[in-house]
């Protein structure tokens, strides 16, 4: 089931598939075209390509006395100035994902164990689980977290114009364990290919890629593919909308790439969010400063701030 007010995370517990076939994700050539927009509400990821390998499934739990583990998706995305430019040798890799994926807005908690996996459906594993080795690129532990306050002040769905956020990993060997691709550095993203993030664009009536590990359908790699629309989720807030979008939780944090080519490079605009529980659709965050999110401050924050230790993150009270 998509998210609901008390149930924001999605237990992967009791999730099954099986990873089959996954295409080629290598270093894609320097010629590309745009990746043909046809309508998808929802099917596994066919095209392979740099998205596969930057798009991976974020693993947390929460230190609140249970061993429940939760799911959602996140990107590996360029850190460089205004994230259009690749790594900025700052020593550390930042993943986007969706609030929810690293604060408990109940729990007032960080998560306090979170791994990143690249290319999840890859996996020799017939689920998402903590054994690194089961994975191609292996699996990367995350640092801390950036979140708005907010986010951590409220509580969903009054805070669903924040449910944005980015991880940091720092780039050292202690970070990264397992693999079985060849040539691995263990530096995320030297060892996949980043996204592009755009804080400028105006999101409005933009095809989309949605893109996502479903709990439901794990470990595959989802997506749907359409034009988005808006929604006002609550009264007072416009979310962006993809009317058919047929993604469930664990989808959540993946990403929304616009301008995707046939290398599966493209530009993140948002990150799935929620839906509604009686019908399909998924919500996504506008991103944009200039219309008033915070997001571009958060990942300037993750791209600098000083490890907070064992806080788990850093909420951002002033912009």
């Amino acid at each position: 089931k998509k998210k609901v007010v008390n149930n924001i995370a999605f237990n992967v517990e009791g999730t099954g598939g099986s990873s089959g076939n996954f295409a080629d994700i290598e270093r894609a050539p320097q010629a590309s075209g745009p990746m043909p927009q046809n309508h998808e509400s929802d099917s596994n990821w066919p095209h392979g390509g740099a998205i596969q390998s930057s798009t991976g499934r974020i693993m947390f739990e929460f230190d609140d006395g249970t061993d429940e583990s939760f799911v959602c998706s996140g990107t590996v995305v360029m850190d460089g100035q205004h994230g259009e430019s690749p790594d900025a040798n700052n020593g550390r890799t930042i993943i986007q994902t969706a609030a929810h994926c690293a604060y408990n807005d109940v729990l007032k908690k960080f998560a306090s164990k979170a791994i990143f996996v690249p290319d999840q459906s890859s996996t020799r594993a017939d689920k998402s689980n903590f054994d690194c080795d089961d994975d191609y690129y292996g699996c990367w532990y995350l640092s801390f977290a950036t979140i708005a306050s907010g986010w951590a002040d409220g509580t969903f769905p009054d805070n669903v114009p924040y449910d944005y956020a980015f991880y940091t990993v720092f780039d050292h060997r202690s970070t990264h364990e397992g693999g079985w691709k060849n040539g691995l550095t263990g530096t995320l993203d030297r060892d996949v290919i980043p996204m592009a993030i755009d804080f400028d664009m105006r999101p409005d009536d933009k095809f989309v890629f949605s893109i996502g590990y479903s709990a439901d359908k794990d470990p595959q790699l989802r997506h749907c593919a359409m034009t988005n629309t808006n929604i006002n989720g609550v009264p007072w807030f416009t979310n962006l909308w993809l009317e058919d979008c047929g993604l469930t939780g664990g989808a959540s944090g993946g990403p929304w790439i616009h301008n995707m080519d046939t290398n599966g490079i493209g530009t993140l605009i948002s990150n799935n969010s929620w839906g509604f529980t009686n019908k399909v659709g998924m919500a996504g965050p506008p991103l944009r400063t200039s219309g008033g999110s915070l997001a571009e401050c958060l990942y300037e924050k993750a791209k600098s701030a000083n490890d907070p230790g064992k806080d788990g993150g850093i909420i951002v009270r002033n912009c």
